[in-house]
C-alpha cells in the first residue's frame, strides 16, 4: 500500500520548531545546524500529503517517501536524545547534581557537553546531507504543496454496541436464518426417527470473509427455538459437562490452514470427543474453504451469497446517514450511492465501511471519487483485501493512519483495551498534543472512536472513558499490507532489503531461540527497531533472559518493550541503558521478587505495567525519578502501598490489582494531582480508601472492583469532579456511597455490577442532570428504579442484566417503572434492546 510519512514528519517538525529545543540546541551549541535542517524539512513538508495519495501509482514516489521517513526517524531519534539529556540534568539538580564522584563520572562519559556537542554536530551533518539529496530528487515528481491536518477531526457520538448482535441491526439475512434453524430442528427430528450412528451432525456456512458468515450464526445462535432446543450451547470453547446433553458448538471462522489447521484427522479425533453428547447435538461452522465442509462431512452446507441491492443501499443508508429519513435532503448523493453500493457486490463488511467513511461527508465530488476510485478495478482474489477497506484506509487522516498500522503487530481475534493501546501509540509520538487543555489520553480515545466510527475497529464494550474492541479479520489483513516495511509482525520473515527500515517487530514463541542462542537470526538483520513484543517465554526457560540482555544491548532506539508473561526473577540491571523506552510492560510474571534499581533511569518511560506480579515485594526507592511515568499498573505483596510512589507527580493512570496483602494505598496517593483515572481492583484486604482523596483534584474516573473488605459508605468522602465511576463485586453495599452526590454536576456514567446485597438506588440519583449512562448488572434484590429517573434529561443509555423483578418493571408500555424511563434513548434488558425513540 505505500509509505505513510505525514505524522513522522509533524512530530519531527514540532520537535524542531518548539521552544525547549530551541533552549537546549541553545545550550549545547547546535543551533545552526538544526536551523538548517528544520529550513530543508520545512520545504519538504508541504509535499508529503500529495506524495502520499500518489505514491500508489508511482513506485519512484514510493521509494522515494521511504527515504523520507528513514530521516524522520533519524531525526526523531537524535531529538530524544537531547530531550534525554536534559532529563538528566534536571535530575541532577534536584539532587543538589549529585556527589563530587557522580559529576566526575558523567563528564568523562560521553554525555560531556564537549564530547556531546562535537559527536552530536557530526550526527546531524549526516542527517542534514541525506535530507539535501532527498529535497533535490523531490523536483523530479509534480507534487502539489498541501496544508495538513493533524487537528482531529469531529467524530460522530459513537454507537453503544455489544458482544451480542441485534437483529434489527442486520439487514437482509432473514431467509438465510431461517434455513439454517430448519436444517437444526428438522435435522434433529429426523434423527430422532431413525437409528442412526452418530450422535453430533455438523453444518456448514461457507463465504467470503466479510459477507457476513458470523453475523448470521449469532443470530441463529440467540434464536429462542434454538435456545429452548438444546440444552447447552457453546461458541468455540468446550466444556466438561458434554456427555448426554443434547448441545449446539458454533465453530467459527474456520480455516484448511493457518489459525486452526483443520485436517481429516483432527477433525476424527475432535468428533470422537463431540460425540460423547446426546443425539440431536449440532456443531455450526463457518468457513471461507468450502474443503473445510468437506473434510468436516457436513450434512448441510449453507453457501451465504452477498446482499441483494435492496439490502446493500438500506446498510449503506443506515451506516451514511445518522438520522432516519436524512438522506431524502440529498437526492443528488443518492444516485451516487447506487454506484458504490454496487461495487461492494453484496459484502456488508464492505458496504458498512463505505458508508461509515462517508458519514461526516456531503459533498458530491467527494462521494464521486469514491465510486470512480481506480482501486475498484484492482484484481481480486476470495481471500484478498476489499477494496473498499483499502479506500477506506487511504481515507484516514495521516495522524490516524501509523496508529491503524501498529494495530499489525497483534495476532487476530487480539482484544484491544484502550487505555494499554493509547500508551503504545504515546510511546511511539503518534498522539500530539492538540491546541487545547485535552491530555494525550483523551486525544487518543478520540482516534480509537474515529477508527470505530469507520468501522475499521468492532467495539465489544465502551464507556464514556473507556473501549474494548477488536478488528475484524479482514480489516487485520489490510493492517498488515499497509504496514509493509514498517512492521515486522508475527510469523513473518522479512527480506534483507526491508530489514533496514523495520521499526515494530512481535514474535510468536516459534520465532524464540532454542537454548544456548543469543538473538534470532532475523532479529539481528535488523538495524533500529522502536518496539519489541515478546511472547510468553513458558518453555524457553533461562534462555529467554540471555536474548533479553543481548536485545538490550542491541536495541538502543527501544520505544516499547513487552516483557508480560516471562519468568525473570530479576530482570537485568543492564535495563537501564534503555534511555528511550517508554513503555515497559512485565506484567503476569509469577516470579519477579523486585526490580533492579537501574530502572529508575528510565527517565522517558510514560508506562509501566507490573499486573499480577504477585511476588513483588516493593518498587526500587527511586521510583520517584521517573518524572514522566503517566500510566502504572501495580501487584505488590506489600501491605501499604510506599516506595515513592508520591513524587510520580506526572501520573495519569494509577491501577492497583490483585494485592491480597494490601491494606492501605498510603499516604502518598494524595501527592498525585494531575492523576485522571484510579482503578482498584482484586485487593481483599484493602479497608478504606485514602482519607484526603479530595485532593486529587484532576481525578475523573474511578473504577473499584472486588474489594471485599472496602468500606465505601465511610471512605472516599470529598471527591468532586467525577466523570465516571465503577462499582463491582462489592458484596456488602447494601446502597450507593453518600459522597457519589459531590459530583452531581459532573458525573456521566455509572456502572454497578454483581452487587448481591444493593436494595435499592438513591433518590438523590435525580440530580445527577449530565448522566448518560447507567449500567447494572447482577444486582438481584434490586427491585425497582426510583420515582425521580424521569429527572434525567440527559441519559441516554440505561443496560440492565441479570435482575429479573427489575426487568420486568421496566419492560416497554407494560412494567411499573417504564413511565420513569420512557424518555431515554436505548434500554437494554438481559440483551434485548429497547428504543423508545429515534436518535
Amino acid at each position: 500500500m505505500g509509505q505513510f510519512v505525514y505524522t513522522i514528519a509533524e512530530n519531527v517538525m514540532n520537535g524542531l520548531a518548539s521552544y525547549a529545543y530551541q533552549e537546549i540546541c541553545l545550550a549545547w551549541g547546535v543551533t545552526d545546524e538544526l536551523n538548517k535542517l528544520k529550513d530543508t524539512f520545512s520545504s519538504i513538508k508541504l509535499v508529503i500529503l500529495d506524495a502520499e495519495e500518489k505514491q500508489r501509482k508511482e513506485l519512484r514516489l514510493s521509494q522515494w517517501l521511504g527515504k523520507l521517513k528513514d530521516v524522520c526517524y533519524d531525526v526523531d531519534d537524535m531529538l530524544n536524545d537531547f530531550a534525554f539529556k536534559e532529563l538528566q540534568m534536571q535530575m541532577l539538580i534536584l539532587r543538589g547534581r549529585g556527589s563530587i564522584k557522580e559529576q566526575v563520572r558523567i563528564f568523562f562519559s560521553g554525555w560531556n557537553p564537549v564530547v556531546f556537542n562535537f559527536k552530536m554536530g557530526h550526527r546531524i551533518k549526516e542527517i542534514r546531507e541525506r535530507l539535501d539529496v532527498i529535497a533535490i530528487e523531490k523536483s523530479q515528481f509534480p507534487l502539489v504543496e498541501r496544508a495538513g491536518d493533524w487537528q482531529s477531526q469531529s467524530v460522530p457520538t459513537e454507537r453503544e454496541t455489544h458482544s451480542f448482535v441485534q437483529a434489527y441491526d442486520v439487514i437482509g439475512r432473514e431467509d438465510d436464518k431461517k434455513q439454517i434453524i430448519i436444517h437444526i430442528l428438522n435435522l434433529t427430528l429426523k434423527e430422532k426417527s431413525r437409528d442412526v450412528q452418530e450422535n453430533v451432525s455438523v453444518i456448514s456456512i461457507t463465504g467470503l470473509g466479510g459477507i457476513g458468515k458470523t453475523t448470521l450464526v449469532k443470530l441463529v445462535y440467540n434464536d429462542h427455538r434454538v435456545v429452548r432446543h438444546f440444552d447447552m450451547r457453546m461458541w468455540k470453547k468446550l466444556q466438561s459437562a458434554l456427555k448426554d446433553k443434547q448441545f449446539l458448538l458454533v465453530l467459527d471462522d474456520v480455516w484448511d490452514k493457518g489459525q486452526i489447521g483443520v485436517t481429516t484427522a483432527k477433525w476424527i479425533d475432535l468428533k470422537a470427543l463431540l460425540n460423547v453428547g446426546a443425539n440431536g447435538s449440532k456443531v455450526i461452522v463457518t468457513t471461507r474453504s468450502e474443503s473445510v465442509a468437506s473434510i468436516m462431512d457436513s450434512v448441510c452446507v449453507h453457501q451465504l451469497r452477498g446482499l441483494p441491492h435492496e439490502s446493500c443501499m438500506s446498510l449503506f443508508i443506515k451506516r451514511a446517514f445518522d438520522r432516519k429519513g436524512e438522506e431524502q435532503r440529498y437526492p443528488h448523493l443518492m444516485e451516487i450511492a447506487h454506484g458504490i453500493a454496487k461495487k461492494c457486490e453484496g459484502v456488508p463488511l464492505a458496504v458498512t465501511t463505505m458508508g461509515s467513511l462517508l458519514c461526516l461527508k456531503r459533498e458530491k465530488h467527494f462521494w464521486s471519487e469514491v465510486r470512480d476510485n481506480d482501486i475498484w478495478r484492482l484484481p481480486q482474489g476470495n481471500d484478498d483485501i476489499l477494496p473498499a477497506l483499502k479506500l477506506s484506509y487511504d481515507a484516514l487522516s495521516s495522524y490516524l493512519k501509523p496508529c491503524f498500522v501498529i494495530c499489525s503487530l497483534f495476532p487476530k481475534d487480539y482484544v484491544f483495551r484502550s487505555t494499554d493501546l493509547v500508551s503504545l501509540w504515546m510511546a511511539q509520538g503518534f498522539i500530539q498534543s492538540s491546541k487545547g487543555n485535552q491530555e494525550l489520553e483523551e486525544i487518543g480515545l478520540d482516534y480509537i472512536r474515529q477508527l470505530c466510527s469507520r468501522s475499521l475497529f468492532q467495539i465489544d464494550e465502551a464507556s464514556i472513558d473507556f473501549i474494548v474492541f477488536k478488528m475484524h479479520a479482514l480489516v487485520h489483513d489490510l493492517a498488515m499490507s499497509v504496514s509493509e516495511e514498517e512492521c515486522l509482525s508475527v510469523n513473518f520473515r522479512p527480506t534483507s532489503d526491508t530489514c533496514k527500515r523495520v521499526r515494530h517487530v512481535s514474535m510468536s514463541e516459534d520465532d524464540l531461540p532454542m537454548k544456548g542462542e543469543r538473538v534470532p537470526e532475523f532479529l539481528r538483520q535488523l538495524k533500529k527497531v522502536w518496539t519489541i513484543l515478546f511472547p510468553v517465554p513458558g518453555h524457553v526457560g533461562t534462555s529467554s533472559k540471555s536474548v533479553l540482555t543481548a536485545c538490550i544491548l542491541r536495541f538502543k532506539y527501544l520505544r516499547v518493550l513487552d516483557l508480560s508473561g516471562s519468568t525473570f526473577e530479576m530482570l537485568p540491571s543492564s535495563i537501564g541503558k534503555l534511555s528511550r523506552l517508554r513503555y515497559l510492560d512485565l506484567s503476569k510474571n509469577p516470579f519477579i521478587k523486585k526490580l533492579p534499581g537501574s530502572i529508575c533511569n528510565l527517565l522517558n518511560l510514560q508506562t509501566l505495567l507490573l499486573s499480577n506480579c504477585e511476588k513483588l515485594r516493593e518498587l526500587p526507592r527511586d521510583i520517584g525519578n521517573l518524572i514522566n511515568l503517566r500510566t502504572l499498573v501495580l501487584t505488590t505483596n506489600q501491605m501499604v502501598l510506599a516506595g515513592g510512589i508520591e513524587r510520580l507527580t506526572s501520573l495519569r493512570f494509577l491501577q492497583v490489582h490483585n494485592c491480597s496483602y494490601l491494606e492501605s494505598l498510603g499516604q502518598g496517593i494524595q501527592c498525585l494531582t494531575n492523576l485522571r483515572m484510579l482503578v482498584i481492583s482484586n485487593c481483599e484486604n484493602l479497608k478504606s480508601l485514602p482519607p484526603d482523596m479530595k485532593c486529587l483534584t484532576a481525578l475523573k474516573t474511578l473504577g473499584i472492583s472486588d474489594c471485599e473488605k472496602l468500606d465505601l459508605m465511610t471512605s472516599g468522602g470529598g471527591i468532586r469532579g467525577l466523570r465516571s465511576v465503577s462499582i463491582s463485586k462489592a458484596s456488602r453495599l447494601e446502597a450507593l456511597p453518600h459522597w457519589l452526590q459531590d459530583s452531581a454536576n459532573t458525573l456521566q456514567s455509572l456502572r454497578v455490577k454483581n452487587c448481591e446485597d444493593l436494595k435499592e438506588l438513591p433518590e438523590w440519583l435525580q440530580n445527577f442532570k449530565l448522566l448518560q449512562q447507567l449500567v447494572i448488572e447482577y444486582c438481584p434484590q434490586l427491585l425497582a428504579l426510583p420515582q425521580g429517573m424521569y429527572h434525567l434529561g440527559a441519559l441516554r443509555l440505561l443496560k440492565i442484566v441479570g435482575c429479573s423483578k427489575l426487568s420486568e418493571r421496566c419492560k416497554s408500555n407494560e412494567g411499573a417503572d417504564w413511565p420513569k424511563i420512557a424518555h431515554v434513548s436505548k434500554i437494554t434488558l438481559d440483551g434485548e434492546i429497547i428504543a423508545s425513540k429515534d436518535d
